[in-house]
């Protein structure tokens, strides 16, 4: 029997079925859903006790989505932390030499009911990271070039220079961050982003790297639908800057947001970008 846990102020309340997945855009829809198929495997011939996973979901609330409903059927719980994250964690008291299993995993999201007041977290936004190297001397000489007299005319000039002046390599699994892609005018959507986020720190307007997925319609994302992309503080409000895809202050409503990076872990998922296992077995999403 599949549990599913609807989310609201109260905490985790008992509800009916999710909607299936429709076709719809976003422009009609006040309502988005996220389907995946989780895989559990033992690859190995011994039983493998006390498995555990953390997995990121949507984040609870932003300017333009609500974490509505989570549906599965593994036993679960859902997990908060301070930056407003929620993390599926999983505990398999016993998975059998050469198991798989398989669980399907439904998100409901709904249009966020009012704006969202400004942040009280905004300076911390601004100092750099590992990956974001706004303090370096380069970057520092790059965010002065694009200043501009306003904040949002920054924030143009340098989603403009990012998206002219780094070539897409592809995906590739390691990170290499802002500096490696002024110096190497490439990299993939995590560069893109990164870059963006370092020069806008080094401009003093807070910034921040977001990770989910991009669509216009409910979806099953696959693994390569993954994205990375910036948010920047304009006017008290978070707003998407992809230089990668090219979205500047424009079709928010698509980013879907799951992951706010930090250099440091905050909670079970630790320093992973979308989850993490502990104990031998495989997991795919």
């Amino acid at each position: 029997m599949q549990r599913r846990a609807w989310i609201g102020a109260a905490g985790a309340l008992a509800g009916s079925a999710l909607m299936s997945i429709g076709r719809g855009s976003l422009a009609a829809q006040e309502e988005l859903q996220l389907r995946f198929n989780l895989g559990m495997n033992n690859p190995g011939s011994l039983d493998l006790a006390a498995q555990r996973l953390w997995m990121y979901l949507p984040v609870r609330r932003n300017a333009w989505w609500t974490l509505d409903a989570v549906e599965t059927g593994l036993r679960h719980e859902l997990q908060a932390d301070p930056l407003g994250h929620t993390v599926l964690f999983v505990s398999i008291d016993k998975l059998s030499a050469y198991a798989r299993r398989t669980a399907s995993l439904m998100i409901s999201l709904k249009r966020a009911g009012a704006p969202m007041p400004a942040p009280k977290d905004a300076q911390d936004w601004l100092a750099p990271e590992r990956y974001i190297e706004s303090d370096h001397e380069a970057i520092v000489a790059q965010a002065r070039a694009l200043k501009s007299t306003t904040g949002e005319g920054t924030v143009r000039n340098i989603h403009g220079f990012v998206a002219a002046s780094v070539d897409y390599a592809g995906y590739a699994p390691e990170d290499f961050g802002a500096l490696y892609a002024l110096r190497q005018r490439r990299g993939d959507c995590s560069e893109y982003a990164c870059l963006v986020v370092a020069l806008c720190r080094a401009s003093g307007i807070p910034a921040r790297m977001v990770e989910g997925y991009v669509t216009d319609r409910s979806f099953a994302p696959k693994p390569m639908d993954f994205h990375d992309w910036a948010e920047v503080l304009i006017d008290g409000q978070w707003r998407v800057v992809d230089a990668q895809k090219g979205a500047l202050l424009e079709q928010e409503a698509q980013y879907i947001a799951f992951r706010y990076y930090r250099d440091k872990a905050l909670n079970g998922v630790g320093l992973a970008h979308r989850y993490r296992v502990e104990g031998g077995m495989e997991f795919s999403v």
